[in-house]
């Protein structure tokens, strides 16, 4: 009998092992942000620290809007476009081409001058799918608008092209692209890089759910940018609505701001617009202001990212000179980028960009802080 039982006890824990282990495989992506930290070539070193953000911010805040189509009332984007100029923040806004597959923009049209203005406003205009619609998710169990969700490689590829088209034609070419109902996957991934996007919005913030804990997941980061299957496409995920979660919003903030991650939240038309929605909205954006983020569209972040991520640098020293040199890879530019030194004994600095570049020198402020242009 006791022979049976510890049988049954070993079998027992064995599976619980392995069931634990599987766990811990599937919500690896979760955890691993918080282990690892941001995903930069440089960070630190025993003499310099670099900020991850511009002029040393804690965090990236990203705003952005889903659903802006040729349907949309004027009356309510114009409600969230006054009050995005009057708190300072430019923000990116997912729009549909063609509606259900029946309403496309159109050039000249009421819509298309709204996007042209939420533009001069400083707004990045992205794309969201083609229609917000696919007749084969009907009889499954995802909503009608997860566009993506049953769709081939090639057939994601044509409608995207299809939209980025329509887009380009109104003269607004696309950089980044959200799936409809975040039903984005694997090949979305490969048809947005096979289109030259800059970065995909497919995914968001996942709940703990058992399909979540148990079923093969995605390998995705969730607190940083990161490139999926070796890609180019960048991907940044999406956390939550403050206006529908607001204390979930300010949960996740925190949790980001410690790690310095890129917070990504979101909202949907119509319902921004409605009074309740917009003071909500302010509040969580003069929050977040109070707690020195940056507020940047999302390809102006991508660009950062991309540079920030492979940016690598070297010091040496001369008396009480800190001598500090680097590498930047990447094509796009890091302004204002933050370098605190770090040794109280150095009185001066020289900084050396590279061929073709005057070096700089000065003597070391007593923030002990400086900007740089890379």
């Amino acid at each position: 009998m006791r022979k049976k039982l510890r049988k049954i006890l070993l079998f027992f824990g064995l599976g619980l092992l392995l069931l634990l282990a599987w766990i811990g495989y599937n919500t690896g992506y979760i955890w691993r942000d918080y282990l690892s930290g941001p995903p930069v070539r440089f960070r630190e070193n025993r003499e310099i620290v670099v900020g991850l953000y511009p002029r040393g911010a804690p965090v990236a805040a990203v705003f952005t809007s889903d659903d802006l189509s040729a349907v949309t009332p004027l009356e309510v984007v114009e409600r969230l476009r006054v009050l995005l100029r009057e708190l300072e923040v430019r923000g990116t806004f997912f729009v549909i081409p063609n509606h259900l597959g029946q309403y496309p923009l159109s050039a000249g049209s009421p819509t298309v001058k709204m996007l042209e203005q939420l533009r001069r406003d400083g707004h990045e205009i992205a794309q969201h799918g083609w229609a917000h619609y696919s007749e084969k998710n009907r009889g499954r169990s995802v909503k009608m608008g997860a566009e993506m969700a049953y769709l081939s490689e090639e057939e994601q590829y044509q409608i995207i092209r299809r939209g980025r088209d329509l887009l380009t034609g109104l003269g607004f070419p696309p950089r980044g692209h959200r799936s409809p109902c975040f039903s984005g996957n694997r090949r979305t991934f490969r048809a947005l890089d096979r289109l030259g996007f800059l970065y995909g919005s497919d995914l968001d913030l996942p709940p703990t759910t058992p399909k979540t804990l148990l079923l093969p997941s995605l390998p995705r980061r969730l607190m940083y940018p990161y490139h999926p299957d070796g890609l180019n496409l960048l991907e940044i995920t999406s956390q939550t609505d403050p206006t529908v979660r607001p204390k979930k919003t300010l949960k996740i903030f925190r949790r980001y701001r410690k790690r310095g991650g890129v917070f990504a939240f979101l909202t949907h038309f119509p319902q921004i617009s409605e009074p309740g929605n917009l003071a909500r909205l302010e509040r969580i954006i003069k929050f977040l202001r109070e707690e020195g983020v940056w507020f940047c569209p999302m390809a102006e972040l991508s660009e950062w990212w991309l540079a920030r991520a492979e940016v690598d640098f070297q010091t040496g020293r001369e008396g009480e000179t800190l001598i500090i040199r680097w590498v930047n890879p990447s094509p796009y530019p890091l302004n204002d980028l933050e370098i605190t030194i770090k040794d109280p004994d150095m009185k001066f600095f020289r900084l050396l960009p590279g061929e073709g570049k005057e070096p700089r020198q000065g003597e070391i402020p007593p923030s002990r802080s400086i900007l740089v242009d890379i």
